[in-house]
Order: structure tokens, then sequence, then C-alpha cells
């Protein structure tokens, strides 16, 4: 059975608080705008077309009107 050797790690030389807070965050620059995501606006929905009772009627005469006829 072949077992592998870990690779010894260099020891990583010690850093101060201040150094390390340089190395993750960086300089502050005016240069940098910060901007808030906004959500994205839902579109109204459609709304459908106000019927009356009159052009319901009509409508539904109409198909029947057409189911007789075939």
């Amino acid at each position: 059975m072949l077992l592998r050797r870990r690779r010894s790690r260099s020891e990583l030389p010690q850093l101060a608080e201040e150094e390390v807070y340089a190395r993750s965050y960086g300089e502050r620059s005016d240069e940098v705008t910060n901007v808030k995501r906004r959500e994205p606006e839902e579109p109204e929905p459609e709304q459908a077309p106000r019927l009356s009772d009159r052009s319901i009627r009509d409508a539904f005469r109409s198909r029947l009107e057409r189911r007789d006829d075939t």
C-alpha cells in the first residue's frame, strides 16, 4: 500500500492586524461608488376588457349559432 506524504508547508510570516486589513480591503478611494440594487419593477397585469351583459349575451348567441351550423 502506497501512502502519499503531504508536502511540508513553509512557515508563513506573521502579519499584524493592520497588514491583514490592508490585504483584505485595500485602501479606500473616492473613485469607488457603492450602488444599491433595485428590485425589478413588475409590469402591471393586463386587464381584460370590460364586458357588458349585452356583449356577453351576443357572444353566447353567436357561439350557439355557430354550433348549430356544424
